[in-house]
This record gives C-alpha cells, sequence and structure tokens, in this order.
C-alpha cells in the first residue's frame, strides 16, 4: 500500500465543487434504491423483508422479540406480511429470525410504523422502513469517496471510488429493502473515516466525539460494528501512545481509546449480553445455524482458499446472481486495478518514494478492518451461514478506494495533457461508464422475473421522476467532476497527537 511522506504535514483540502459531484452521485444511487422502495412487492424471505418488518412491530408493541417469536399474524393491519408468511413451508421461517440483530434500525423505523397504523396504509411502513436503508447506502457511498480523499490525497482518485461503489449492485438495489445494511455499513464507514481523521490530523474533542457516536450506531445497528469499534479504539490508542510515550501521554492514549470503545459499550452492550444469555454467544450465529438446520461448509481454511467462492462473492457485489452476463463489468475492473496496482508498485520501487502524499496509518487500519470482517465471515460460512453479498459490504471502502488507485495508476502513465487535469477527465469518465452499467443493471433487475410484481398501491409515477432525478444528479456529477478546480494544499502543519496547540493561521 502507498505509504506517509513528508508531505504529509500539509493539509489537503477536498475542493467544495468536488465534494457537491460526490453527493449528486450518492443521489443517483439513492434514486435507484428509492425506486425500488417504492414499487417492488414484499420480499419475505429473499431479503428477510417479513421479520425485519414482524421486528419493528413487535417493538412498536414494546415488546423486544427473540429469533422464536412469531412473526405477526395480523392480516388487517399488515396484509404484505402476513400474505408472505403463509408462504412459508416451515415453522423456523414463520418466525423474526433477525431478532440476533440490535435494534437500532428497527427503531429508527418505529414512527413508519405508527404512520402505517394512523392512516391504515400498511405501505407507509414498508416504504418507510426500505427508504431509512436506502439512505443509509446512498451515505455509504458518500463516506467512501470522502475515506478515499482522506488516505489518498488525490481528489480525482476519491471521486473515482465514489463512483466505484455507486455502481455497486448490492448497495444500489439492495438498499431499496427493508434491511439493517445500509445504516450499519453508514455507521461502521463514519467511524472508520472519523478515526483515520484523528489518525491524520490529530486527537481533537469533536474527532473523538465522532468516533464514539458513529460507533454506537455501528454496534446498535450490526454486530460487525462491534469488530469496528474495538478495531478503532485500539488504533487510536496506538498512535496517540506512539506519538507519546511520556505518563500524560498514556493516560491521554488510555482515556480516547475508552470513551472511542466505552460509549458504544454502554450504548449497545447490554443488547450483546441478552444474546449470550438467551442463545450462549453474542450474535446467536449457533442458534441460527442449529435453527435452521445448516450443515458446514468445511473448515475455515477450506473456506479462505476457495478461490470461486471469493470470485463468486465479489462478483455478485456488482451483479446480481442471475445476472452472470453483466459481471465481466466487475471482472474487468479488478484486472485493470490489478495491472495498475502492479505498475505502481513497479514506478514507486524505481523512484525509491510516491508521487503523491497518503495516509499511510489509515491504509493500515482499513487493510486491518477488513482482515477482521473477513475473518469473522470465513468462520460464519464454514460454519454453514450463506455467503450472501451484503455481507462484504463493510469492505467497500477499501475495496472501491484500492480499485480507484489502481485504475488511476495506469490513468497517470497516459504520457497526455497536465496529469491532475488527466486524472480528473478520466475519473470522471469512468464513473459515467460504471453510472451507465449500474443503469443497465437496475433495468435489467427491474425487468425481471425476480422482480416478483408490484407493491400494492404503488406511485410507479412518483418512483419514475425520483429516478429521473437521479439520473440528472449523476451527469451533472460527472460534469462538476470534470471541471473540478485543483486539491486545496496549504502547508501549515495540522495538530500533532500529542495535544500541542496548533500554530496560529494568519
Amino acid at each position: 500500500m502507498p505509504r506517509s511522506t513528508p508531505e504529509d504535514g500539509a493539509v489537503v483540502r477536498l475542493p467544495k465543487r468536488l465534494l457537491a459531484a460526490m453527493v449528486l452521485v450518492a443521489f443517483f444511487a439513492l434514486s435507484l434504491s428509492s425506486y425500488v422502495a417504492l414499487t417492488r412487492s414484499l420480499q419475505y424471505q429473499t431479503r428477510d423483508e417479513g421479520p425485519n418488518a414482524g421486528y419493528a412491530v413487535e417493538l412498536a408493541s414494546g415488546r423486544l422479540p427473540t429469533i422464536d417469536t412469531p412473526v405477526t399474524t395480523d392480516a388487517r393491519r399488515y396484509p404484505q406480511v402476513v400474505e408472505g408468511l403463509e408462504t412459508m413451508v416451515d415453522e423456523p421461517h414463520r418466525h423474526i429470525w433477525t431478532a440476533n440483530h440490535p435494534p437500532l434500525y428497527y427503531l429508527m423505523s418505529l414512527p413508519f410504523v405508527a404512520a402505517a397504523g394512523a392512516l391504515e396504509a400498511p405501505q407507509v411502513m414498508i416504504v418507510g422502513m426500505r427508504m431509512i436503508n436506502a439512505v443509509g447506502s446512498a451515505l455509504c457511498v458518500l463516506l467512501v469517496g470522502l475515506i478515499g480523499f482522506e488516505i489518498t490525497r488525490r481528489a480525482a482518485t476519491a471521486f473515482l471510488a465514489t463512483g466505484i461503489s455507486a455502481s455497486c449492485a448490492v448497495l444500489v438495489t439492495a438498499g431499496g429493502h427493508i434491511a439493517n445494511d445500509g445504516v450499519a455499513v453508514a455507521a461502521s464507514s463514519l467511524t472508520l473515516l472519523a478515526t483515520i481523521r484523528i489518525l491524520n490530523h490529530g486527537l481533537s474533542p469533536r474527532r473523538l466525539a465522532l468516533v464514539a457516536l458513529a460507533g454506537a450506531a455501528a454496534a446498535g445497528a450490526k454486530a460487525p460494528g462491534v469488530l469496528t469499534v474495538i478495531l478503532c479504539g485500539a488504533a487510536i490508542a496506538v498512535a496517540l501512545l506512539l506519538a507519546d510515550r511520556s505518563r500524560r501521554g498514556v493516560v491521554r492514549a488510555l482515556a480516547a481509546s475508552a470513551v472511542a470503545t466505552g460509549v458504544p459499550a454502554i450504548a449497545t452492550g447490554w443488547f450483546y449480553v441478552r444474546n449470550i444469555v438467551l442463545y450462549g454467544d453474542a450474535t446467536a450465529t449457533d442458534a441460527l445455524l442449529e435453527k435452521f438446520d445448516r450443515e458446514p461448509n468445511g473448515t475455515r481454511w477450506q473456506v479462505l482458499t476457495d478461490g470461486s467462492l471469493w470470485l463468486d462473492w465479489y462478483e455478485r457485489l456488482w451483479a446480481p446472481l442471475l445476472a452472470e452476463g453483466y459481471a465481466v463489468a466487475a471482472d474487468v475492473l479488478a484486472v485493470v486495478a490489478v495491472i495498475g496496482l502492479l505498475v505502481l508498485i513497479v514506478r514507486r520501487g524505481l523512484t525509491g518514494a510516491p508521487d503523491q502524499p497518503t495516509s499511510g496509518a489509515g491504509w493500515l487500519l482499513l487493510t486491518a478492518h477488513a482482515a477482521v470482517i473477513l475473518a469473522n465471515l470465513v468462520g460464519f460460512v464454514a460454519g454453514g451461514g450463506n455467503p450472501n453479498d451484503r455481507y462484504l459490504m463493510p469492505l467497500m471502502p477499501l475495496l472501491a478506494t484500492v480499485l480507484a488507485v489502481g485504475i488511476m495508476a495506469i490513468v497517470d502513465t497516459i504520457p497526455v495533457g497536465v496529469r491532475e487535469s488527466r486524472a480528473r477527465l478520466m475519473a470522471a469518465a469512468t464513473s459515467l461508464a460504471l453510472g451507465f452499467y449500474a443503469f443497465l443493471i437496475f433495468r435489467w433487475f427491474t425487468d425481471s422475473a425476480t422482480y416478483a410484481g408490484r407493491l400494492p398501491n404503488s406511485d410507479s409515477r412518483g418512483a419514475g421522476l425520483v429516478l429521473a432525478a437521479g439520473l440528472v444528479c449523476g451527469v451533472v456529477g460527472v460534469c462538476l467532476a470534470a471541471r473540478s478546480e485543483p486539491s486545496v494544499r496549504t502547508y501549515a502543519a495540522p495538530p500533532p497527537l500529542r495535544g500541542q496547540p496548533a500554530p496560529r493561521r494568519r
């Protein structure tokens, strides 16, 4: 990975025009998810929408469900949920098997459950819960770009990382369903971003508060968020200790780490203790595998070394399972990026130093985070769990940024024009192509048999207007990125990790 340089003391700021372009690209992704949220029929088991809706219904009644709590049978208030319930052939699938997840997403859904009852409009709950997930997924697209800029210090690379994540089908189409993934991955990405900013620019009360609050949301939305919280707390402690090994520095490092991990622990620890008491482990994984009679898929080593599994998992991030023909785009993206990374390694080996300042600590944190998440997933799949494409979403900050760095390394070898101008144009052009690909996948998805009908009383015309607005935003965002001014670099050193006061600016 790229390493830090002496130039890291410079503060490289993201151009406002490029930030606006990244926001518009995120809105493009949101529009695709919103169309799915507004029009698709309830996917009871395919996307776990039924038990997720049942979880919110139980909370609205003042009860926290378990994995054995039956889904509501109130056909008058929740007709779509009950209709889907009746298609299940066995009793375990008629339960709220998603109750092993912490309740943040479902608490956020309570206003829509209440509104659905007050208005006697069941689709309000379904669309509302879906839109929460869609907004979280779109926020993740934006955060990927912000993380990409924070660790590469290059605007063109950051925008391309945003475009890559916006083209990811699992973020775009899966974001339009009742699921906690969008909230979880957005909170996890925000925790990583806030931690990287501490590693790069020093500790401040505002940055530490953001790490703690985002970490509480990550741990409160899904179990992998706990791993993110622990890792980020450890990273902050290590960075502060390396910067100041005095007694005061040790106390400061431990205190900062305690805040970063303690706030999430206080906010969500009770739920994981409850899982341990009820099921024997914090995530109820073993209880769920037993509930559905899942058989092991082999040893951890067998899963880890199964190349076909990993290739399929990667391709499904961009192409749904039944759209194998579209997976070639993901393969080409990976091949080009790998070639670019090899070129980058060779070039830097010959020159001895990177030509762009990068955040070594940020790269290390993202790599460690990916390793922890993958190790957890390997154990889950080996035990009999389903390798669902959604489980790779927390890796998007690292994956999209690495792919963007590799592609931009190829662009940098083209001896035409001014380097950064060429980079901006190529990043915009590549993002436009990826956006077109995302729209093709979206059209395939909505026209395929897997869409399985329309949500009752859905407003197709309104959904079409949202989609059209998103397409316009995407095109405008690409145009802004192509014309964006260079990154603003100032050479006033940022506040050091030791807590020394920053030099005053005139």
